[in-house]
């Protein structure tokens, strides 16, 4: 087996067209009929940039990927070694759509390989984790490590819009666990071969002690052989989550609990971070078709949220004393690329509780309050977001904390109020 993962791909990519050549059976878009529809379908379309690095990842030939694309899109054009599709809201739903089916196909193949192989991916297409053994035919191994990452990657950047693709990938051994290599993209490699597989062999050791950790987190006792074929599920879907969490995060986690999933809520895993506050809940979820495993996780929004509330901290602080003030915020959706600076009040959505001692805080009130519409839409233009008021007395403010803010919410304490918020078209309203 060859060491480097691009090569060991090459013998069979050179027939890839980031088209789907999977899929190209596909009925093209129709073709415009007259002038007033031509119209109409040019001031629909969306540039979508098809950067060089994942064609050349690809192992593809630019020109035969823009023969490919003339028929699926309104406009095809080359910018230097990069593709420019302008494609209609239709035409990139069917892209998207053949992508699909492209992993579907590798998904199939790997099921009817029968040995347990599968593949781990990130809801945000930027993280993969390919579980096989030194035995996997090398055709179905290329295809599981090109076609389902080059198709995973290019629905990400129609849905995005972003050309920027960054993605981390993981061979792990499937019957321990055990990593064999692993690596970045486009930039970088994985490299392994026979003694990194030798390697990856450990007799069970690390699944049996995995095993044993999990049941312990779990509540469940005796051998793990005695399990039942539920309580056995469980302890391999806990591991599962766990590791793919703590491998993306490079941390470990505490269990809190795990739910299967069912007809009414989807399988989900409940940690907090080793090294943070037991308040800060991560959820993280996962579905599952054939032998691919989608994986999405909250914890990127606790990440954000310090950043997000010292903005608010430093404009509350114009008005009202750090020491008669406590804010919580909640995030409810952003660019996961956003970490710090001011430019994340107008990427993030959320919504911020502010609590205020009265005894402390209530002559600056009203001007505070005033001040706030004019802060929102100087600041958080773009997404939706509110900064909510709470004024209590000195004994009921002390007793709330990041743990029952929310309990405290529906509690009747309060001697001022107001709600404040910010549309994402930047309508301002008070409550």
């Amino acid at each position: 087996m060859d060491k480097l993962y691009k090569t060991v791909l090459a013998t069979m990519t050179a027939s890839l067209v980031l088209i789907c050549s999977a899929c190209t059976d596909a009925p093209a878009t129709n073709q415009v009929q007259d002038l007033d529809a031509e119209k109409t379908l040019q001031n629909m379309t969306e540039k979508i940039t098809i950067p060089a690095s994942i064609i050349s990842f690809a192992n593809t030939d630019i020109e035969d990927n823009m023969d490919a694309f003339e028929d699926y899109c309104t406009d095809v054009r080359r910018d230097g070694d990069d593709l420019i599709l302008e494609v209609t809201p239709t035409q990139k739903e069917e892209l998207i759509e053949m992508y699909a089916r492209s992993i579907d196909d590798v998904l199939e193949d790997m099921e009817k390989d029968e040995q347990g192989y599968y593949v781990e991916a990130d809801s945000d297409h930027s993280r993969f984790v390919y579980h096989i053994d030194e035995n996997i035919d090398g055709i179905l191994q290329a295809k599981m490590l090109l076609t389902i990452t080059t198709s995973d990657v290019l629905t990400g950047i129609m849905e995005t819009g972003d050309p920027n693709w960054n993605v981390s990938a993981k061979i792990v051994n499937c019957h321990t666990g055990l990593t064999v290599g692993e690596g970045t993209f486009p930039d970088g490699s994985i490299t392994f071969g026979p003694e990194e597989w030798q390697a990856s062999y450990d007799n069970g050791a690390r699944i049996k002690a995995r095993q044993k950790e999990v049941m312990d987190m779990t509540g469940l006792s005796g051998p793990y052989e005695n399990l039942s074929d539920t309580q056995k599920g469980v302890v391999t879907s806990v591991t599962q989550m766990l590791d793919w969490i703590e491998g993306k995060y490079e941390q470990q986690f505490h269990y809190i609990s795990y739910a299967p999933g069912n007809s009414i809520e989807q399988e989900h895993l409940k940690v907090y971070p080793k090294n943070g506050s037991e308040n800060d809940i991560v959820t993280v979820y996962r579905t599952y078709k054939n032998g691919l495993y989608r994986y999405e996780d909250d914890y990127g929004e606790i990440l954000k949220r310090p950043f997000y509330e010292e903005q608010i901290r430093e404009f509350a602080m114009q008005y009202l004393p750090f020491e008669g003030i406590k804010i919580y915020t909640e995030i409810k959706d952003g660019s996961s690329g956003v970490t710090d600076g001011e430019s994340i009040l107008n990427e993030i959505s959320a919504v911020t509780y502010i609590f205020m001692d009265e005894t402390l805080c209530s002559d600056q009130y009203e001007t505070f309050l005033e001040a706030i519409p004019t802060w929102l839409k100087e600041n958080c233009q773009g997404v939706p977001a509110g900064i909510y008021l709470r004024m209590t007395e000195s004994e009921a403010w002390e007793q709330i904390d990041r743990a029952n803010y929310e309990d405290m919410l529906r509690e009747d304490i309060y001697t001022e109020k107001a709600e404040c918020t910010i549309s994402e078209s930047g309508k301002v309203t008070v409550y």
